[in-house]
């Protein structure tokens, strides 16, 4: 089904319109982030800071990729369209931002499975393990971040013939006005949609499988009774709580623009106004995510209230009293 209804939302425009002003609003928040993290991060969490980093800055690059760096205008399900952005402005070829934009996603991926594999090694297995288990997890998680650069290499490097690939994608999408193919930077990314469709499908399921087994090996741990004591329990059972409260909510908001791909490409359905769509609710994920992170954890949420003046009101609310009918009364002791 091919759908073009001439309208605003379907536009080139429509995307930059909206991410371009969300980029302004998402770059001091990641850096708070990022600078809470790095400096603000307590020591009995020092296990978990640079996988927390990590994550942090993986999807904080996908988010700015979009919205900022190279905002797509993708034909899905036919594998072509071109970018906006920065590295459009710079000269980046449309075909490396594609590369770039199909590998940020992965890494993101790759970044959350790292996270999990770090608490699962820590509670799980214990922290005895010796120099060579120690290298043999190095080698695992940085085999992931090689394998998301070079995955989708093969079909960045084999690319179609653009003039019967423009060809290919008006017959596939012919309710398409021309001038979008006359579009000077117009790419058509791959023909062979199955394989394309396969290596990255491959990818999330190996992915979100390691993900999945980590998560439950750590459920099952924390629904025993292997902690040392009560207290350390409680504690490993509330990060645990509040990191799968982090990574879920925006995962739950990517569900909905992957689930339209999904169906898109199965069903060969073509409507570019859910496409822009799609694009936009995706480029929310890193910034939810940095938003939920601050928030959820007790250190970073009392960090930010610090930084911004909270804790000197606070401070004054609590302290204050009020002399009336010759009664003192004392302002009650509320916390935030």
């Amino acid at each position: 089904m091919c759908l073009w209804r001439n309208s605003s939302y379907e536009f080139e425009s429509f995307a930059p319109s909206i991410l371009h002003r969300l980029a302004v609003f998402e770059l001091p928040i990641h850096l708070l982030s990022a600078y809470v993290v790095l400096y603000k991060t307590p020591s009995r969490m020092g296990s978990v800071k640079w996988m927390m980093f990590t994550m942090h800055i993986c999807g904080a690059y996908l988010d700015l990729f979009l919205s900022a760096l190279s905002t797509q205008f993708f034909l899905l399900p036919a594998a072509a369209g071109h970018s906006q952005g920065v590295y459009t402005h710079l000269g980046m070829p449309v075909r490396w931002q594609a590369y770039m934009f199909i590998s940020a996603i992965c890494l993101a991926g790759v970044s959350i499975l790292g996270f999990f594999e770090n608490r699962y090694a820590a509670l799980v297995k214990g922290r005895g393990a010796s120099l060579i288990q120690e290298k043999q997890r190095l080698a695992y998680i940085g085999g992931h971040y090689i394998y998301a650069f070079i995955f989708i290499l093969p079909i960045t490097f084999t690319p179609p013939d653009q003039t019967y690939g423009k060809q290919y994608v008006k017959q596939m999408l012919p309710c398409l006005p021309q001038e979008i193919f006359d579009h000077p930077d117009f790419y058509v990314y791959a023909i062979e949609i199955t394989l394309l469709t396969f290596i990255i499908g491959s990818a999330a399921f190996v992915i979100t499988g390691e993900v999945i087994f980590y998560f439950t090996r750590i459920v099952v741990y924390l629904s025993s009774t292997k902690a040392k004591s009560q207290k350390t329990y409680k504690l490993q059972l509330h990060f645990f709580i509040c990191l799968t409260i982090q990574i879920t909510i925006p995962l739950l908001i990517v569900i909905v623009p992957i689930v339209y791909i999904v169906f898109a490409f199965a069903n060969s359905h073509f409507d570019q106004i859910l496409n822009n769509i799609s694009l936009n609710i995706m480029a929310f994920h890193g910034l939810i995510s940095s938003a939920v992170m601050l928030t959820i954890h007790k250190p970073y949420r009392k960090a930010v209230l610090k930084m911004l003046g909270f804790t000197y009101i606070k401070t004054k609310v609590n302290r204050s009293a009020v002399h009336m009918d010759g009664t003192f009364v004392v302002v009650s002791n509320n916390r935030f």
